[in-house]
């Protein structure tokens, strides 16, 4: 069974540990923080890049595998389980991803999406899925989960720039 979506966007425990570093190095945290933006986006570029070219599910497991780990690393738990699911559609572990509107209800309530949030995560979350269980069942799914992946990153990033008093 899949568990459940995180319903607050950041784990400020998990943060809060890496923030209380800053004492040492003022800029230590929003360092890593700006360093995970620039992975996220170049790592999102690279997953594009499988599901409309090369189509290889082994490395967009990779890939899935890789941005979960270091979005997990700093409390970013929805793009954590957003790219897990991505590593596990990409092993063919899982066989389903939830639709977005089930996954857009368990956004903090106080949470306001752009107008170019919705029109980018509509484009991407379009289409039916294939009937069978084949490869192109998997590539459509994790399509999906990739742009949940990429809403995720939006908010986090905005809560951060908030936090942090700058645009990240």
């Amino acid at each position: 069974m899949i568990e459940p979506m995180p319903v607050e966007i950041i784990n400020w425990g998990i943060l809060n540990e890496i923030i209380s570093m800053d004492e040492d190095d003022p800029d230590f945290s929003k360092g890593l923080i700006i360093q995970f933006i620039d992975q996220a986006e170049t790592t999102f570029g690279e997953m594009d890049e499988q599901l409309n070219n090369n189509k290889d599910l082994s490395e967009l497991e990779k890939l899935g595998h890789f941005l979960k780990g270091s979005s997990a690393a700093l409390g970013l738990q929805r793009i954590a389980w957003s790219c897990e699911r991505i590593q596990n559609l990409g092993r063919k572990a899982e066989k389903s991803f939830p639709s977005k509107e089930q996954l857009l209800d368990t956004l903090p309530a106080d949470t306001e999406l752009t107008d170019s949030d919705k029109a980018n995560y509509d484009k991407s979350n379009s289409g039916v899925p294939p009937t069978t269980d084949d490869d192109d069942l998997y590539l459509f799914l994790i399509k999906r989960a990739l742009a949940q992946a990429r809403l995720e990153f939006q908010v986090a990033r905005r809560e951060l720039s908030t936090y942090y008093n700058e645009v990240l």
